[in-house]
């Protein structure tokens, strides 16, 4: 009896469930790192719309902390906007936090402001979302053309460089077969 008691007090914590207001309750607290885990929990176990959503707005304001080296978090966040998109095609909302979030984070990757193109292309000219995501895309294809942005661009890749040659290891050394002998 004694044993049982003892291993039963030495046993690790069964981890919480994954819960949606959890993940709400770590983002009002600016907890955004948590707040995606459970989050995508969430989104992974439920299929959830709304989860997949908040995970990608949690990676996005973690990124947004991480400037300019948060384009791997603007990459987990672009994910899974398109997946809340992806999932619930009748909201609205949710496209339009995806190509949003593809505009906003274009300097990060070559290929989302083609993908942006790509939404508001397959919109009706006739939603009503499509004039004000019309003009946000015009707006951010003049920046992104400037002789300025490309400057600035410029000047982001140089930490971004600097900290991928700081964190890159060396690779693992492979012994020959004639180190074997």
């Amino acid at each position: 009896m004694t044993l049982m008691v003892l291993t039963a007090l030495n046993a690790p914590a069964a981890e919480p469930e994954p819960s949606f207001a959890a993940g709400q309750k770590y983002y009002m607290n600016a907890e955004f790192r948590k707040s995606a885990a459970q989050f995508e929990a969430v989104c992974q176990i439920g299929h959830d719309p709304e989860a997949c959503y908040r995970a990608g707005i949690s990676y996005e304001r973690l990124a947004d902390i991480a400037t300019p080296f948060g384009c791997r978090l603007n990459a987990k966040a672009r994910g899974y906007l398109r997946e809340a998109a992806t999932m619930a095609p009748a909201q609205p909302f949710y496209r339009q936090a995806l190509f949003d979030h593809l505009l906003d984070s274009s300097d990060c990757s070559r290929g989302a402001l083609l993908e942006a193109v790509k939404i508001l292309s397959a919109m009706p000219e006739s939603d009503p979302d499509y004039p004000d995501m019309l003009r946000h895309l015009q707006t951010e294809k003049r920046l992104n053309a400037s002789g300025d942005a490309r400057v600035g661009r410029m000047f982001l890749l140089l930490p971004r460089a600097i900290h991928r040659a700081a964190t890159v290891r060396p690779a693992p050394k492979i012994a020959s077969t004639r180190d074997r002998d």
